[in-house]
């Protein structure tokens, strides 16, 4: 008598699990080689530029004295505290361009001995002082660090620099504050408020940009500023329709910021940026 097992004669089950399609696992997606390929020039590029650069001028040969005062300033862990074109500790100023023709060793010196604020003073013999500002004054002859702000050719006073930025881009037919706009621009006139808020630039005491993106213009807000005043700026008190009449103004050259800002650059003659001005420097071991 033969035994069947049910087992083996039941049918398969619905729920059998299938397989998931996946692609190809030679598939090569082509999004992906682009940003492989873009990756691999960027790092192809900077190599090119890290190893083929070289200093524009012939450097200056390093005499025994200044040679001396690299390695007093190594002795004395100075680059824990101080940076030389950003290399170093940030504790301290940094001391590229310290030693200018117009200040005299014997300030640094003085500082040196004595200490000042977070530093120490340092009990060094004459030798090594002289040979250590000897080594500052080559840096110093060596580039900067930091590259020279852009200066303005045309500084315009202060209070009056919107009043004839505005008159310049009406007199061209780019933008005309009209109504509140115009009224606004009278009142701050008026009251010289540029004489703190510079257009499109913080003042020379941080004050802000009053035009800028990010800055509440609206009434309730500028209502309790002048109102109450805030950090440096005093009360300023104004009826409810100079606050709006100045709300205007402002809100409206926000809304013509591009062309006023482009149109300012010309106005005020800003020296062009150079590439070349960007500080590139090695630190030597030599």
């Amino acid at each position: 008598m033969a035994i069947i097992c049910g087992p083996l004669l039941a049918p398969a089950p619905a729920w059998t699990l299938k397989r998931p399609v996946t692609s190809p696992p030679d598939r090569f997606s082509f999004t992906r080689g682009q940003v492989l390929l873009l990756l691999l020039g960027c790092f192809l590029s900077l190599t090119v530029v890290a190893y083929s650069d070289y200093p524009r001028e012939d450097p200056r040969p390093m005499d025994p004295e200044a040679r001396r005062g690299l390695e007093v300033w190594r002795n004395n862990n100075c680059q824990v505290c101080h940076q030389i074109y950003g290399f170093g500790g940030f504790h301290g100023p940094d001391l590229t361009n310290r030693l200018t023709d117009g200040v005299l060793d014997a300030e640094l010196i003085q500082v040196i001995l004595e200490g000042r604020g977070r530093m120490p003073s340092f009990e060094l013999p004459d030798e090594d002082l002289d040979a250590l500002m000897a080594w500052l004054r080559l840096i110093n002859g060596s580039g900067r660090a930091q590259p020279e702000p852009l200066q303005a050719g045309n500084n315009p006073i202060a209070s009056m620099h919107f009043k004839e930025l505005i008159a310049l881009a009406g007199e061209r037919g780019l933008v005309t504050a009209t109504g509140p706009a115009q009224e606004g621009l009278d009142l701050w006139t008026t009251m010289q408020c540029g004489t703190c808020h510079r257009p499109f630039q913080e003042g020379l005491l941080r004050e802000p940009d009053l035009t800028a993106a990010a800055s509440d213009r609206s009434f309730a807000n500028l209502s309790e500023i002048l109102a109450e005043g805030r950090g440096r700026m005093p009360a300023t008190p104004l009826d409810d329709d100079q606050v709006r009449t100045l709300g205007a103004f402002l809100q409206w050259v926000a809304d013509h910021r591009s062309i006023l800002s482009e149109l300012n650059l010309e106005f005020t003659q800003y020296e062009s940026f150079r590439w070349s001005d960007l500080p590139w420097w090695e630190y030597s071991d030599e």
